[in-house]
Order: structure tokens, then sequence, then C-alpha cells
């Protein structure tokens, strides 16, 4: 993985392109890997790493040469509290940023405003849900804000230029800003990495996914996992269309088998809060697949929990590609929803798992409540389905804009798809 490859900075440079003569955009963006830093609780001081990714676009006109922070994420594996170990801890960029770069000083200086989460806030406090229409499948966590500075250095004479990469230094110092528990007081960071240039467009950010089977491994006749290829298949290739807004692809990893039987048929929600905990992949977000969800009703038969952050942890189940018949709820339709007739054996819910990562992405439902997830499009995939109606096979402009997630990391792909609704 490269290191961080930066922005460059070039005074007086003006570039036309086509005939409307606009400006022509650079990006410097790079992935911290091993970066060492300091987070201070209320019990001290304590050293810890970070992975993360940072993304800058660079614009020359003949004002100078304009900054803007467009992508910044950290992720630590956490620390200690007086309430208990942290556990994942991530911070992501809530808005963007822009800064004129000093020639004098060989960068810029931004301000930004960070959404901090880490686990333990939701063992303390519990979930928010995202009901609409009687569907909870999105599980949001209680956040709390920072702030502070952002210090950006770079090589002397560093000019604008098409692909190569530019050796950088960073400084990053954040304050708690807004208070849940107000365990983390303080988050800094200082690091020498490599930034890499693209021109007119970002590179692919890539989410990395790992699907957790219940099972005694691959050879196990009983084991889940059976409707995963397909799923991740139809995700794959809803989410590919965004390549024409914002590129991004799924990594997956291999699966894990957590032999414990009792796991295969949740019958209660309880179960499915004691699965979550039993796997923990600090740079992925898990998809646990099951074979029941029998407690679930309008549920799509899974749900996304700790929404938008490094926690994200999706739920999901075989049943998708054999819904029973009667199911659950066989007269449930949502009215946003395309109508749909009666359960019948069989039927299948091919975008579940597609509708499901657009919480991990920090995306939600259409309508009703929001919470801190961003806005999506209604009658795209983020529409509330429930478990006999599959999500829309609709993807939205919008929905690509808006995806976060502090897991995020920067990648190569080819992203050719285009939204299906230009909003």
């Amino acid at each position: 993985m490269a290191r961080i490859t930066w922005m460059a900075l070039f005074v007086g440079v003006v570039l036309a392109v086509g005939a409307l003569g606009q400006q022509e955009v650079y990006y410097l963006t790079g992935n911290l890997r091993e970066a060492r830093g300091v987070i201070t609780t209320d019990k001290g001081a304590e050293e810890t790493v970070f992975f993360g990714r940072v993304g800058f676009k660079v614009i020359p006109s003949q004002k100078g040469t304009q900054l803007g922070l467009i992508e910044l994420s950290l992720v630590s594996k956490g620390v200690g509290t007086s309430s208990g170990h942290t556990g994942t801890l991530g911070l992501n960029l809530i808005d963007d940023d822009i800064a004129w770069y000093d020639a004098r000083l060989r960068g810029g200086s931004f301000a930004p405003r960070m959404v901090l989460h880490y686990a333990l806030i939701d063992q303390l406090q519990g979930f928010q849900t995202l009901g609409t229409q009687g569907e909870d499948d999105a599980f949001l966590p209680f956040t709390e804000g920072m702030a502070g500075k952002l210090t950006l250095r770079l090589p002397e004479g560093l000019q604008l230029r098409d692909k190569g990469s530019s050796t950088a230094e960073m400084e990053l110092a954040f304050d708690l800003s807004s208070s849940v528990l107000g365990l983390v007081k303080r988050v800094a960071v200082s690091l020498r990495f490599s930034l890499e240039w693209t021109r007119l467009v970002s590179p692919t950010l890539v989410l990395k996914v790992q699907p957790v089977f219940i099972g005694s491994g691959p050879l196990d006749p009983a084991r889940t996992g059976t409707a995963w290829d397909t799923l991740m298949s139809y995700a794959r290739v809803l989410w590919a269309r965004c390549g024409s807004v914002r590129c991004i692809t799924f990594s997956v990893n291999p699966p894990l088998y957590l032999n414990k039987p009792a796991y295969k048929v949740l019958e209660t929600l309880d179960e499915a809060s004691a699965l979550l905990g039993e796997v923990e992949v600090v740079d992925a977000v898990e998809v646990f697949v099951v074979s029941r969800m029998d407690y679930v009703c309008r549920t799509g038969g899974g749900s996304c929990y700790s929404a938008g952050t490094a926690s994200a942890k999706i739920v999901t189940c075989d049943q998708q590609l054999a819904v029973p018949n009667p199911c659950p709820c066989p007269d449930y339709c949502p009215s946003t929803c395309p109508p749909c007739p009666p359960c019948q054996t069989g039927r299948v819910n091919l975008y579940h798992l597609a509708h499901e990562l657009g919480h991990a992405l920090n995306l939600a439902h259409p309508s009703g409540p929001s919470g801190s997830l961003a806005a999506s499009t209604p009658r795209s995939i983020m529409e509330p389905s429930g478990f006999c109606c599959d999500n829309p096979a609709v993807q939205s402009a919008k929905n690509c804009r808006n995806f976060s997630n502090p897991l995020l990391h920067w990648g190569y792909a080819v992203c050719s798809g285009s939204p299906d609704i230009r909003d």
C-alpha cells in the first residue's frame, strides 16, 4: 500500500480544459500505514498506531494554488479508559476544508471537523434505530465530535503533475468538541509519508469486507454462507454504477469460520448482538452469514450495526435466496417500494447485502429519521424493503457522492459504470 502522496502546489498556473476553459484539477491521495500517534483519555495519554487515508484536491488559479482537503480518516485498535478499552476507534472527516498553498511554508493549514466513534460507546450507550414503516435494519451508533488542526508540509519546488509521488509531512491534533461519554479527549498524530498524484479524477476507494460463516470450515456440508457469492456479486454490480461519480469497489477477505452451531439460527436480537462480539477484524466490515433470522419480521432478514463507522458490522442470512412460504410478514411491502406480490416460496432478495453495505457506508434510508447518516435517494438501493420485497436495483449519484466510512482506503480499479438516477 502506498503511503501518502501529496498534492502539488504551484502558484500562478492556469490550465484550460476544452472549449469551456475549465480549470484542471489534480489530486494528491495516500494511505496512512503505521502512523504513530497519541490518544489522550480520562486516564491519561497512551501511544497507539493508526491507519487511514488522506486526499487533497489541487486547483491552480491566477491567484495561486488552492488545496481542498476532501478525504481524511484515522483508525486505531483503541486504548484504555476508566470505563474499559475503547475497542476499534475511528475518526472521519465531516466537511471538506479549503486552504491556499503557502509557498513560504511549503504547504497549507486546515481546520477540519471530525466524527469520532469507538466500540465502547455502543456497549455503554446502545444504538439508535432508523425505523421506516416498521423496518429496523440500521442500528445507528451515538458519535462524538472532534475539531482541531491539520498542517501539511510539502517538498520545496513541488510542481503539479499527472502522476508520480511526493513526500509530505503532516501534523494532526484534534480535541473533543461534542461529547457522549467524553472518555477520549484528544488525538494527535505526526508523520512523514508519500502522496500519489492523479489528474482530473481521484483514485478508487476500496472497502474491505470480512465474511464470517458458521461452521467448522469450508468442507463442512452444513456450514452457512451458501448465499454469499451471489449476494456479494450483486453488491459489486450495484456499487460499480458509481464509477462516473466517485469510484468505489470492495476487497473481500477469505471467509472466517465460527464453529458455534447455535448461531446458525438466530431467534432473538440478543443472539445477534452476541454473534457480533465473536469476531473483530479492525480494518474490515464484518458480514456474519447465518442460516435464518427467525426474530426478524420486517428487516429484510438482516441488519447493519454501528452504521457508517469503523466498527460497522452486518448480519445477513442464506434465506435471502429462499424466502419461505409463508414468510414472516406475507402482506408487508412499504408504499415507497415498487409493488410486490405476497411472498412465494423461493422469492429472493438479491440486493439485500448491497443495501446493508450502503448503511455501512454511512447512508440512511431516503425517508424517516437519519441521525448522523448521510442522505440517500428515494427509489434507490437505499429504499427499505422488508423480507418479501427486494431492495430496488437502482443506484443514484447522490448515494455515490455521500458514501463514507473510516475504513475506506485508496486503491486501483476500472470504474466505467454510471448511476441510474442523476440527482
